[in-house]
C-alpha cells in the first residue's frame, strides 16, 4: 500500500459540453490524497491500474454527508478490504481522494493530467451522491463495454439503467460529475455511481448523514468489491485503450436489482432492426388480409390513443398552470412527492379516460355502421382499440432506434410480450369465428414482464425530478412559476399513458365511470391539502433554495459604490411567508434590474441597501489597465487583477471584441509571473465567455491578464463592458446573518459551482 498527498501545480481545464461549455475553469493550491494497492509478486502490477475517485470537497452551504461524505467513507472501508487481498492482484487499485470537484472538476483535471501514476490508469469509477443515500445506481458508463459486463456479472444487488444515462446525458438533471473529466480529457472507459435519494437536500445545510439510510454504503460495497477484485485480477484491464467516442458500446439494465442484463451495441441494432421490421410487415400483413373496414377502423382507433394523450396531457398541464395561481407556492407537493400522484396523475388519467372514451364512441359509431353482424361490434371495437396501442408502442419502438436510444428495449418489451399474448388469446383460426371479447388473460400474460423491467424508472425518475425543484430555477425568478410544474405534469402524464395504455381497452365495460369518479376525489383531495396548507410545501429537510448574498458593486470611489443584501431563491414560484418578514424589515421584492452577476442572473427576489462600512471597502478587487496597445491590426490590453482575500472568482469577458487571453499568476513577494491559462483563443456562449477560478486558503491572489483582440477592433473607447468581475468570500456580514435569522426555518441557503458566497464583490472595466 502507497499513500500519497498530492499537492497540483495551477492549471486550466476547458470541457467541451456540459454545464462547463463557454468556461475555462482554472484552479490554484490543490491537495488530494491518493492511495495505490498493488501486489508485490507481480513486476508490472504497477504498470496498470484502475482509479477509484470521489471527492471530499462540498460546496459551502453543506457538511457533505451525502456529497459526497458517504462516496469517501464507502472509499475508505474499499481500501482496507482490498488491501488484505491484494497480494494476489495483477495490477493496482488507485483511490483518489480529490478535492475541487465542487468548483468545476479541478480535482479530477489536476490528477489525470498532472499526476505521474496517471499513465497507468486504464478505467475508473466514479462515486457521486445526487441527494443522500438510497441505492447506488449506476447512471453513466462507457465507452468500453468490459467494465459494463463485469459489473454486470459481479454485482450482487446491480441498481443500473441505461435510461438513467440516456436522461442525464440528454441534460434533463443539470449536473456534472468527474466522469466527463476522465472520459473527454483522458478518453478513458468507466462507471459511474450516484445515491439520489432525499435529492432535495442536495447542496444544502439539509445534506447530513443522518439522511442516509442505513444500508445505502453496504449496497455500494457489495456491488464495488467483486467488481474491483475481478478487474484488478484480469488480464483485459491491460489491454484497454483510450477513445474519444461519447457512445456507449452496451445496452444495460437490471431486473427488480437482483440481475443485470447487457448486450452491445451491435446486437441491439440487429435485435432492433428485426424485430421493427418484422413487427412492420405482420402489421402490413394483417391489414392487407383484413375486411375493407379494418383500415378506416385502425385509423379511428388511433385516433381515440391520439386523444386520449391529448386530453391527458392537457388535463395534467392546466393543473400544473394553476397550482401557483390556487396555492402560496407553486410547488406544493415538495415536501411530500406523493401528492403529484393526485395533482397530476389523477387528472392525466380521467382527461385519458375521457379521451379514450370519446375514440372508442367514434370506433363504434363507424363499425356499427360498416359491420355486417351488429353483435359483434363490441368485441371488434375493443380488439381495434387494443391494435391500435400495439401502433402507439410500434411508434414509440421506432423513434427510439431512428434515434440509437439505449432505452429502446423498454419500447420494444411493451410492444412485443403483449403482442405474444394477444396473438396466443385473441387470434381467430377462422374468419368464420365468432369474435370474442378481450380476454382478461392477453393482460396477465403480456403485461408482467414489461411492468417488471420498466417499474423502478417508472416510479424513481419522478421523485428525481421532483427533487429537483429545490433547484430548478439556475437564475432565481427567471421562469415562469409553472414550468416545473409542467416539466413534472408531462412526465407524470406520458408514463400513465404508457404503462395504461392496454388497460384503456377494457374500461368501457364499465370501470369507465368508477375511474373517472375516482379520479376526481383524489385529485380535489390532494388540491384541498395543497390549497389550504394542510401539509407544508417545504420543511426542515426539503427545504426552499435560498441564496442571501451581501453584495457591494465596487465603483471608483466608496460613495458611488453600492451596498446591498440580495435574498431570492432557487425554488421556482411565489414568495410567501418569507416576503412578509422581509418586507416588514425594509427589504422591496419583486423583479429586479440588477446587473448579472457574470453569468449568474437574480431576475427576482428582494434586495435592501446595507451600509458599506470601511472594512468591506478595503475588500473590494482591483482591476486597472496595466498597456493598451496595437500592433499592425492586433491590439492587446493587458490587466492587473487584485482579488484582495477572495480565493474564488469569475470574470466574464465579452467575446464579440475578445478573440485569444492569457493569464499569469503574479507573486506579490517577488514579482515573478507562473502561466495559469496558457495564451488559447476563448469561444463563448450568447456573446461571453467566463473564466472561473478557485483555489485553496493558501492560492493567489493577483494575476496578470492579457486579452487579444479581434482583428480589425478600433481603439476607440465604448461604453459597453470589457469584462466583469464578481469575486467571492466566505462571510456572513451583520446584515447577512440578520436577514438569514428574518426568514423561515424552511429557507436554506444553497450553493453551486456558479453562485457567489454570502459576500460578492462586483467590478467592472469598460474599455
Amino acid at each position: 500500500m502507497e499513500i500519497e498527498r498530492f499537492r497540483a501545480k495551477p492549471g486550466r481545464n476547458r470541457l467541451q459540453g456540459g454545464l462547463f461549455k463557454g468556461k475555462t475553469l482554472a484552479y490554484a493550491d490543490l491537495s488530494h490524497v491518493l492511495v495505490r494497492l498493488s501486489s508485490k509478486h507481480s513486476d508490472d502490477a504497477e504498470d496498470n491500474a484502475i482509479l477509484v475517485s470521489s471527492h471530499v470537497d462540498t460546496v459551502f452551504t453543506s457538511s457533505g454527508g451525502g456529497d459526497c461524505g458517504s462516496c469517501v467513507s464507502s472509499m475508505l472501508e474499499l481500501v482496507r478490504a482490498l488491501s488484505n487481498i491484494a497480494q494476489g492482484f495483477k495490477h493496482s487499485v488507485v483511490f483518489l481522494f480529490n478535492a475541487g470537484e465542487e468548483e468545476g472538476l479541478d480535482g479530477a483535471h489536476s490528477f489525470i493530467t498532472q499526476h505521474h501514476w496517471n499513465s497507468s490508469i486504464r478505467a475508473f469509477i466514479d462515486l457521486e451522491a445526487m441527494g443522500a443515500g438510497g441505492k447506488s445506481k449506476l447512471f453513466q458508463a462507457g465507452p468500453d463495454k468490459w467494465l459494463v459486463d463485469v459489473f454486470a456479472q459481479t454485482a450482487r444487488r446491480p441498481s443500473a439503467n441505461i435510461v438513467a444515462q440516456d436522461v442525464f446525458q440528454a441534460g434533463l438533471i443539470k449536473s456534472a460529475t468527474d466522469f466527463q473529466v476522465y472520459r473527454e480529457i483522458a478518453g478513458l472507459s468507466g462507471l459511474d455511481f450516484a445515491y439520489v435519494e432525499n435529492g432535495a437536500v442536495y447542496h444544502t445545510q439539509n445534506d447530513a448523514l443522518k439522511l442516509v439510510r442505513a444500508g445505502s454504503l453496504q449496497h455500494l460495497g457489495d456491488n464495488i468489491l467483486p467488481f474491483l477484485v475481478e478487474v484488478a485480477s484480469s488480464p483485459e484491464l491491460a489491454h484497454l485503450g483510450t477513445s474519444q467516442s461519447s457512445k456507449l458500446e452496451m445496452v444495460y439494465f437490471d431486473v427488480l436489482g437482483q440481475y443485470m442484463v447487457t448486450f452491445t451495441r451491435d446486437f441491439a441494432k440487429l435485435l432492433y432492426s428485426s424485430v421493427l421490421i418484422q413487427s412492420l410487415l405482420l402489421f402490413v400483413g394483417s391489414m392487407i388480409r383484413a375486411d375493407q373496414f379494418s383500415l378506416p377502423a385502425l385509423l379511428l382507433a388511433a385516433f381515440g390513443v391520439i386523444l386520449s394523450w391529448i386530453f391527458s396531457l392537457s388535463s395534467a398541464v392546466a393543473v400544473a398552470a394553476l397550482l401557483p395561481r390556487l396555492c402560496t407556492y407553486s410547488v406544493p407537493y415538495l415536501a411530500h412527492p406523493i401528492l403529484a400522484v393526485g395533482l397530476f396523475g389523477a387528472p392525466a388519467v380521467f382527461g385519458g379516460v375521457i379521451g379514450h372514451t370519446l375514440g372508442y364512441k367514434l370506433l363504434r359509431s363507424y363499425l356499427v355502421r360498416s359491420m355486417p353482424n351488429s353483435a359483434s361490434v363490441t368485441a371488434e371495437t375493443e380488439k381495434f382499440m387494443f391494435k391500435a396501442v400495439f401502433l402507439m408502442w410500434l411508434l414509440v419502438f421506432g423513434l427510439g432506434v431512428w434515434a440509437n436510444a439505449g432505452s429502446s428495449y423498454i419500447a420494444m418489451a411493451w410492444l412485443v410480450i403483449p403482442s405474444i399474448a394477444y396473438g396466443l388469446k385473441e387470434s381467430s383460426l377462422s374468419k368464420n369465428q365468432a369474435p370474442r371479447q378481450l380476454s382478461s388473460w392477453t393482460l396477465l400474460l403480456g403485461l408482467p414482464v414489461p411492468i417488471v423491467l420498466t417499474s423502478d424508472i417508472f416510479l424513481s425518475l419522478p421523485n428525481v425530478l421532483i427533487s429537483n425543484l429545490v433547484r430548478f430555477d439556475r437564475h432565481p425568478g427567471g421562469g415562469s412559476p409553472w414550468v416545473g410544474n409542467a416539466v413534472i405534469a408531462v412526465l407524470i402524464s406520458a408514463i400513465l399513458c404508457l404503462s395504461l395504455s392496454y388497460l384503456m381497452p377494457y374500461i368501457h365495460r364499465g370501470a369507465g365511470v368508477w375511474i373517472s369518479l375516482s379520479t376526481i376525489f383524489i385529485f380535489l383531495v390532494s388540491l384541498s391539502v395543497v390549497s389550504y396548507e394542510l401539509v407544508p410545501a417545504f420543511t426542515k429537510d426539503v427545504a426552499k433554495g435560498t441564496y442571501v448574498v451581501h453584495v457591494i458593486e465596487a465603483n471608483m470611489d466608496k460613495l458611488s459604490s453600492e451596498s446591498y443584501i440580495s435574498v431570492s431563491f432557487t425554488t421556482p414560484g411565489g414568495l410567501g411567508k418569507e416576503v412578509q418578514s422581509l418586507a416588514e424589515s425594509g427589504f422591496t421584492c419583486g423583479g429586479t434590474e440588477r446587473p448579472d452577476f457574470v453569468t449568474f442572473g437574480v431576475r427576482k427576489g428582494c434586495e435592501k441597501p446595507s451600509d458599506l462600512d470601511e472594512d468591506l471597502w478595503q475588500g473590494r478587487p482591483n482591476l486597472t489597465i496595466l498597456s493598451d496597445h496595437t500592433v499592425g491590426d492586433q491590439r492587446t490590453t493587458s490587466v492587473l487583477l487584485k482579488t484582495m482575500s477572495s480565493n474564488r472568482w469569475s470574470l466574464s469577458i465579452d467575446t464579440d471584441r475578445i478573440q485569444a487571453l492569457q493569464v499569469d499568476i503574479i507573486t506579490e513577494e517577488t514579482g515573478t509571473k507562473e502561466m495559469l491559462v496558457p495564451k488559447d483563443d476563448i469561444a463563448g456562449i450568447d456573446g461571453v465567455h467566463v473564466l472561473q477560478f478557485a483555489s485553496g486558503k493558501n492560492g493567489p491572489h493577483v494575476f496578470n491578464i492579457e486579452l487579444v483582440w479581434q482583428k480589425g477592433i478600433s481603439a476607440e473607447t465604448s461604453s459597453k463592458e470589457l469584462l466583469k468581475l464578481r469575486t467571492d468570500l466566505n462571510v456572513l456580514t451583520p446584515d447577512a446573518a440578520k436577514t438569514l435569522k428574518l426568514l423561515p426555518d424552511f429557507c436554506t441557503l444553497f450553493g453551486k459551482s456558479t453562485s457567489p458566497y454570502t459576500l460578492a464583490y462586483l467590478s467592472r472595466l469598460s474599455l
